[in-house]
């Protein structure tokens, strides 16, 4: 007499694959928007970052006090420049002609028509304008 043997059969397994393979996919479409809101985070933390340096190399004697507030030659603010570029942002600090106001900012990974910006003033703002003349922009 035969002993029926216990276990799955490949069709069986085939349909389990089938099924974690739907599943997995799902979960990637899921996280998309996550990981795109993630990196925005992460710009948006770089450059509050840079503008605690900003605040940092204020020079209140100076005609000039922003003048100090340069990515070249800054160790710190290179390393923020590089981490918001691995993001798919781009940090840019704008200083007024005369450097006595500033604005960094970045676009945005998620939503790469808006800015994030802060700017010396104390304004933090997203929009679709890029700052200029060492100011976040009005809307």
């Amino acid at each position: 007499m035969l002993k029926k043997q216990g276990g799955f059969t490949l069709i069986e397994m085939l349909v389990v694959v089938a099924i974690i393979g739907i599943l997995s996919a799902a979960v990637l479409v899921a996280l998309g928007p996550s990981r795109n809101k993630a990196k925005d985070a992460r710009i948006v933390s770089g450059i509050q970052q840079a503008r605690a340096i900003g605040e940092t190399l204020y020079d209140p004697v100076s005609s000039s006090p922003y003048s100090k507030f340069v990515i070249a030659g800054n160790t710190a603010l290179t390393a923020i420049q590089a981490d918001v570029t691995a993001q798919g942002g781009t940090l840019v600090i704008d200083l007024s002609a005369s450097g006595t106001a500033y604005a960094v900012y970045s676009k945005l990974a998620s939503e790469a028509t808006n800015f994030y910006c802060a700017d010396s003033a104390g304004k933090v703002i997203t929009s679709t304008n890029a700052p200029s003349s060492g100011a976040c922009p009005a809307n």
